[in-house]
């Protein structure tokens, strides 16, 4: 009697332990609802952004954070180097490059094993590059309007991009945002 109560509070736990980790799911934030608890912190790179700087915000609403030394295509918030912020053309951002140690909540970063991303991913769907082509293959993770682009070489993640699918997806096909 005493095991059979031990399991169903076990359970219950359980259940409510699941229950708390899950994310509300709004179309105006692009949540996700997951029962898997996921990493939080300053180098996590969520479906909304990294930090506070959200997907979708306005070069001019950035551009007092923007580090003003750099030159060229490689427009990056000030303290933050490992990651590169790509913005469509109405200003919107769109896309962010970004390298370890900012990761995924999953833990999914460049320098991951390809398995690793996999194994966090496991509905990753398989992009094959151009067969003679210089390009990576990759996996393309989507949760509503959002994902991620992991491009690898068959082994190990090269190249981690977050930011709306439809911009992924684009930058795997053609590669806009590549610079």
């Amino acid at each position: 009697m005493r095991g059979a109560f031990a399991l169903a509070t076990v359970m219950m736990v359980g259940a409510a332990c699941a229950q708390a980790t899950q994310t509300p799911a709004t179309p105006e934030q692009g949540a996700v609802v997951s029962a898997t608890p996921v990493a939080q912190g300053p180098d996590i790179v969520h479906l909304q952004g990294v930090r506070d700087v959200r997907f979708g915000t306005k070069r001019a609403d950035l551009e007092p954070r923007l580090d003003g030394s750099r030159s060229g295509c490689s427009t990056q918030v000030t303290g933050m180097p490992q990651g590169n912020l790509v913005f469509a053309a109405d200003d919107r951002l769109v896309m962010m490059w970004f390298d370890a140690p900012l990761r995924t909540p999953e833990g999914v970063h460049t320098g991951s094993s390809l398995q690793e991303a996999r194994t966090a991913y496991p509905d990753a769907e398989v992009l094959a590059a151009p067969a003679d082509s210089h390009r990576f293959d990759g996996l393309l993770v989507t949760r509503g309007d959002r994902g991620y682009l992991f491009l690898h070489d068959g082994a190990t993640v090269q190249k981690a991009v977050a930011g709306y699918g439809e911009y992924l997806t684009r930058l795997f096909n053609t590669g806009f945002g590549a610079c």
